[in-house]
């Protein structure tokens, strides 16, 4: 499952991450796009907050609309692969 929060401010990327996270099994996975900067703090910690794994976490420099940096989390719920 893709989360597309692109131009998306915080906390907005997180609260559509934890909406989606909801409605999904133990052991699901779900690849995020964010371009707000903040995300890169917010995700991990309200991932390990509520359980769920950071898989990875990389920067596409410039492939956001506009030119922005798009950052990709591939996240699992409950922290399982």
């Amino acid at each position: 499952m893709l989360i597309d929060a692109t131009g998306l401010q915080c906390p907005m990327p997180v609260l559509r991450l934890q909406k989606a996270l909801r409605k999904l099994a133990e052991g699901a996975s779900v690849t995020l796009h964010a371009t707000d900067q903040m995300a890169v703090i917010d995700v991990p910690h309200f991932c390990n907050e509520n359980g769920h794994a950071v898989l990875t976490q990389a920067t596409q420099a410039g492939a956001a609309p506009g030119g922005k940096d798009l950052l990709i989390f591939d996240i699992v719920k409950g922290g399982k692969a």
